[in-house]
Order: structure tokens, then C-alpha cells, then sequence
């Protein structure tokens, strides 16, 4: 279990990039400049604050984690009709503008399209990577969709047949986020894992903050990403060849299981581990410091 009170919201140092459309990236900076680094890919929706849930076991592992604000949410720009590649572009630049010639990634949950973009699309500069608790594409979608909750399953196949009532769904998370004082996370969906974690005030602090912090540019930014989610992504995982370990609890009630074991099946790469007993906060909290030596050890470091 986390040490209570041993997260923070804040990173250690911040920025951003004007990138060559005169759009902002911001990102978080969390760990030693001189560790391995890290890419962090946030989840749905959020923003890099959340990367500060692994701040506690970097500077034993060595990481530096780099968390970009994806465009939209937190402080950076919004971008019409943004795109899972246009992602990685922007991510390369980021990595030019630090001096960095390459970085692992980590992406959690809704950041798992994004991390895996990274992946597919920057192969040379980002070579090894975690998914935990992460979407997969909408074949993966399609594999488990009976084994998500009713709420996701509706919202899913509403977005995919009809794009245009995204931002109709959208908009109830953002006033329940901004209305309701201290979100309470889904708790009636979580497991028991994620229960006993969420009960930690300074994990639930950070949870909150980054998904205020991801929304205060509004709703729109939300609905772009169900519609990434569910429609056809514009780059292949068939030549993905990068390390990727795929990090999967079975108690995990917002993305099943049976997501990651139909990710495994599409990445030629892919190692699963599927964590008994660990729900979709748990697993990230729990096991941070095994993920982030998982991601060492790709490297060649220990």
C-alpha cells in the first residue's frame, strides 16, 4: 500500500513548448533531470498532474517522468481535429526542444492509444514501453464490450455510431467534476482494491486534481478523445516490434481484462501480466515501482 499522504499534485519542475503552429505542449517534470526518461501518458479525462502519483519511487529507480498535458487538456492548446499521430509529432519536438535523443513511455488507461502512438510512430526515440490498465483500439473495444460497465458500453456505441453526441456526453462528466466538491471516482464501480487506495486522501487529491486540472479548458476536449477511442486509429500496430509489457488487473471494473489480453494478441512484442486481485487505480499505485523497473530493465539498466 502507498504511504499515506506521499503523493503530490505538483510537479517538480514545469514548462511547455510553443511548437512551429504556434500552439502550446505544457508537461510536468517529475523525478531527477538525470534519470532514464520517462514519457507519461495520462489517462481519461486528466492531465499530467496524475504523473504525480509515481513521484514517490523515481528517484529509487532512477526515472524521470515527463508528463505532457495532451492538446486541449490542462494548459495546452486545444487543436481541432487532433489525431492519435499528430501526437507523436508533437512529442518529438517536445523531446528536441529537453535535449533528449529518446525516453521510455507509460501510458495508463485512456493514455494507452497515445502511449502506443508513440510507439508505432517513433520507434527510434521511444523504444520501449508500459500500458496499464489501458484502451485498446476499437477492435479491442469490440473484444471485451460486454464486459464493460453499462455506462461505457452505451457512451461507446453511441460515439461510434452517432460522433456528433460526443460532446453531449462529455459535458455531464465536466459539470459533475466542477459541481460535486470531492469527486468520488466511480467508487460504486471500483473493486475492492481500488477501494482500499482511493481511501488514501492525498492518492484521491491527486486523482481530482488532475482530471480539474484536464477540464478546465471545458468539455469539447473529452468528447475529441471518445471519438479517438472508438473510430478507426490512423497508424498500424502490426509492425509495432518495441518492448511493451502490458499491465492488466483481473479486479480492474473500468477497463476489463479482457482488453489487455486482446491487445497482447495484436502487439508482436507484447508481454502480459495480468495482476490478480488488482483493480484500475490499484495496479498503478501498487505496482509503480515494478512498472518503472519493468521499464528499466528494457533499457538495459537494472
Amino acid at each position: 500500500m502507498p504511504r499515506r499522504g506521499f503523493v503530490t499534485a505538483a510537479p517538480e519542475r514545469s514548462g511547455c513548448v510553443t511548437l512551429p503552429d504556434g500552439r502550446i505542449l505544457a508537461y510536468g517534470d517529475y523525478g531527477s533531470p538525470s534519470g532514464i526518461p520517462v514519457l507519461y501518458c495520462h489517462g481519461f479525462p486528466s492531465s499530467s498532474r496524475e504523473a504525480g502519483l509515481l513521484a514517490p519511487v523515481l528517484a529509487a529507480e532512477g526515472a524521470r517522468l515527463i508528463a505532457p498535458d495532451r492538446p486541449g487538456y490542462g494548459r495546452s492548446s486545444p487543436l481541432a481535429g487532433r489525431t492519435l499521430k499528430g501526437f507523436a509529432d508533437d512529442i518529438a519536438i517536445l523531446l528536441d526542444r529537453l535535449g533528449l535523443p529518446g525516453a521510455a513511455v507509460i501510458g495508463v488507461s485512456g493514455g494507452g492509444p497515445y502511449a502506443l502512438s508513440l510507439l508505432a510512430n517513433l520507434p527510434e526515440r521511444v523504444g520501449r514501453g508500459a500500458l496499464v490498465g489501458a484502451l485498446g483500439p476499437p477492435a479491442a473495444l469490440a473484444a471485451c464490450r460486454a464486459d464493460l460497465f453499462l455506462a461505457a458500453r452505451w457512451a461507446l456505441r453511441l460515439t461510434d455510431r452517432w460522433p456528433c453526441v460526443a460532446p453531449l456526453l462529455a459535458r455531464p462528466v465536466v459539470r459533475a467534476l466542477r459541481l460535486r466538491g470531492r469527486l468520488r471516482l466511480g467508487l460504486r464501480l471500483a473493486s475492492s482494491a481500488d477501494r482500499e487506495v482511493l481511501a488514501d486522501p492525498a492518492v484521491l487529491d491527486v486523482l481530482v486534481a488532475a482530471q480539474r486540472d484536464g477540464l478546465s479548458q471545458g468539455a469539447r476536449v473529452a468528447a475529441q478523445d471518445l471519438l479517438l477511442y472508438v473510430r478507426p486509429w490512423d497508424f498500424s500496430l502490426a509492425g509495432l516490434r518495441s518492448p511493451c509489457t502490458l499491465w492488466q488487473g483481473t479486479a480492474d471494473r473500468i477497463v476489463p481484462a479482457g482488453m489487455a489480453v486482446a491487445l497482447s494478441g495484436m502487439l508482436p512484442a507484447a508481454r502480459l501480466r495480468l495482476v490478480a486481485g488488482e483493480g484500475h487505480y490499484s495496479l498503478p499505485i501498487r505496482y509503480r515501482a515494478a512498472i518503472l523497473r519493468d521499464l528499466m530493465r528494457d533499457a538495459g539498466r537494472s
